[in-house]
């Protein structure tokens, strides 16, 4: 952008340069978390924060080619409520709401919408915003990637990412786990309490429902949320008492890059031309 501010937040800009950064292409960048249990270990803004922090690095590090939007702080997570904390907002309202911010962007001129999520229950109802911009704006191109996916399956680093985890294979990182707490102890370490810190990994029971983000939210073979409080007494899904600051660090870090590397990818990525054929 000319003149532009050395900023890579959505917010900081004017109504002008907003103008310009859509007449150039920018990419948009739309972290969304929540605000919710994470065990009695860490606070309840790990969520958004990741996705937050992914999303910024990732900005920097392609100098001028993107632009994070201010933080979608509130997800839905009906199924974590019996834990004090959390807050939840209906499926519906929450998939109207981030449509509508995205619905606004196109409106202004961009055609290129990344949507950043932080949060594993969010990922149906985002998949639904994103399938609205996409069939409903055929100008442009929206697309969802959960941050932890950029870290163990894709780029050329993965492997090694994976090499870094001394939790056990499935359930060892589900939620307030080995990834998210390593991810806290770099980022904000004052805010983890490691003496409350537990093992608490589900058995796994069959062979067709469990789960682990090392291989995406939903990848088992059935998928099913039940409440939290049926298979966990602390709130925590893995074993985050292997948690190091230095794996978050690598862990987050890497996620950032190929975030980066795919804002490139998808700035220049062609809008083919929509074609009946009634």
């Amino acid at each position: 952008m000319k003149d532009k501010p050395s900023t890579v937040f959505y917010a900081d800009l004017t109504w002008e340069e907003i103008r310009e950064a859509a007449r150039e292409g920018i990419v948009i960048l739309l972290p969304v978390g929540s605000t919710e249990q994470h065990g009695p270990h860490l606070p309840l803004k790990v969520d958004w924060l990741c996705a937050s922090e992914v999303c910024r690095r990732a900005a920097e590090l392609v100098a001028g080619k993107a632009l994070v939007m201010p933080t979608v702080y509130y997800g839905f997570q009906e199924h974590t409520m019996d834990f004090p904390g959390t807050i939840s907002i209906r499926d519906e309202h929450f998939i109207d709401y981030v449509y509508d911010i995205c619905k606004s962007l196109v409106h202004h001129g961009f055609k290129k919408l990344i949507i950043v999520n932080g949060h594993g229950s969010n990922i149906p109802n985002l998949d639904l915003v994103m399938r609205r911009v996409n069939n409903y704006h055929p100008d442009a191109m929206c697309a969802l990637v959960s941050w932890w996916d950029l870290v163990f399956r894709v780029g050329n680093r993965k492997e090694a990412m994976a090499r870094l985890r001394e939790s056990e294979f499935p359930g060892g990182m589900s939620h307030a786990c080995e990834l998210e707490t390593s991810v806290l102890l770099y980022l904000e370490p004052s805010l983890v309490r490691m003496d409350k810190a537990v093992k608490e990994v589900p058995p796994k029971t069959s062979e067709f429902i469990w789960g682990d983000l090392m291989v995406g939210a939903w990848n088992s073979p059935v998928h099913t949320v039940d409440l939290t409080s049926r298979s966990t007494k602390t709130g925590i899904s893995g074993d985050p008492t292997v948690a190091r600051a230095d794996k978050g660090k690598a862990w987050l870090e890497t996620a950032a890059e190929n975030l980066a590397r795919f804002i490139l990818e998808w700035k220049e990525r062609p809008i083919k031309p929509r074609i009946d054929h009634h």
